[in-house]
């Protein structure tokens, strides 16, 4: 009677075992699955678009190309979500800067499908950076300007 007993108290032990697993807890951990790193290549000269006018003076950010750089680098590491999206390539950023300095808008090219998330968080990382830059100026009278800045993205997955 005790070799059943045990028996029975050890059957009864694997009855939760046998679990369904079911649509949502699968994709509930597919998350966990893989870690995204996006990598951000700022090596590329910032172009400007050029003036129709003599003695042309392009706009300049506070401290320079470098100073841009760096911080744009900082802020795409703070602001990009690296979780919702996959990027890869390289992307044209221009930039439009107004009569008074002031980030007017900017275009991501190329356009590619879904890319809506990745114009956000490019949108918020530039907002926060807050450039007021030195207006371009043609013959000494400030004029709206254009740049172009070459990022080049590079997403690694690995398995954790």
């Amino acid at each position: 009677m005790k070799k059943l007993l045990v028996l029975f108290v050890f059957c009864c032990s694997f009855l939760n075992a046998q679990y369904l697993v079911e649509e949502t807890d699968i994709s509930d951990n597919t998350s966990e699955l893989a870690k995204l790193s996006i990598y951000y290549d700022l090596n590329n000269p910032m172009e400007f678009y050029r003036l129709k006018c003599e003695n042309a003076v392009y706009a300049q950010f506070p401290g320079g190309e470098n100073a841009f750089k760096q911080t744009l680098f900082s802020n795409l590491q703070s602001y990009l979500d690296t979780s919702l999206y996959s990027v890869n390539g390289t992307f044209e950023l221009i930039l439009f800067v107004n009569k008074a300095g002031n980030l007017q808008s900017f275009q991501l090219k190329p356009e590619v499908p879904n890319s809506n998330l990745l114009y956000r968080d490019l949108e918020l990382a530039l907002r926060r950076m807050n450039p007021k830059w030195t207006p371009a100026k043609c013959g000494g009278v400030a004029t709206d300007s254009k740049l172009r800045q070459k990022l080049n993205f590079r997403t690694e997955a690995s398995d954790i």
